[in-house]
């Protein structure tokens, strides 16, 4: 297996852009070699990837996809999220809790609309990944719940 190279000044340049323009990833492909930098969720830490798509086996990957998504809630627009229907009301959801589908998880406000975000799964709360009246961007997980 050969030696890819890497360029290093475009790794810096995307993971400050990654970080300037508060991206949670970037990927840029040339010819046959990707690199891909990401941000951890709840973290300001960054990560980069540099793959060959000759070598790349598409099964794993797939796997790996349907792993992840199996319960996770994601968000159905840009907004900010709130994790109950007022500041000095208790939560919809915490961890351990059972929930149905179509039981409301959070409210995201989108230009000045409240919106509800309903349980697409019966299970339980394994993880509530956003914190309250932060930003959250489309299809960013919030919640993952193991499906019953």
């Amino acid at each position: 297996m050969g030696k890819i190279s890497l360029d290093k000044e475009l790794i810096k340049e995307l993971s400050e852009l990654l970080v300037e323009n508060n991206l949670s990833e970037i990927s840029v492909t040339q010819g046959r070699n990707t690199i891909k930098i990401a941000k951890k969720i709840g973290s300001s830490e960054v990560i980069s990837h540099t793959f060959n798509s000759d070598k790349i086996d598409n099964s794993k990957i797939e796997k790996k996809e349907e792993i992840l998504d199996g319960g996770a809630v994601r968000s159905p627009m840009v907004g900010t999220i709130y994790l109950a229907p007022s500041p000095d009301a208790k939560p919809f959801i915490t961890v351990g809790q059972s929930v149905k589908e179509g039981d409301q998880l959070f409210i995201v406000e989108a230009m000045k609309t409240m919106n509800p975000v309903k349980s697409p799964y019966n299970g339980i709360v394994k993880k509530i990944v956003v914190e309250n009246e932060t930003p959250i961007e489309y299809d960013e997980v919030l919640a993952i719940i193991e499906i019953s």
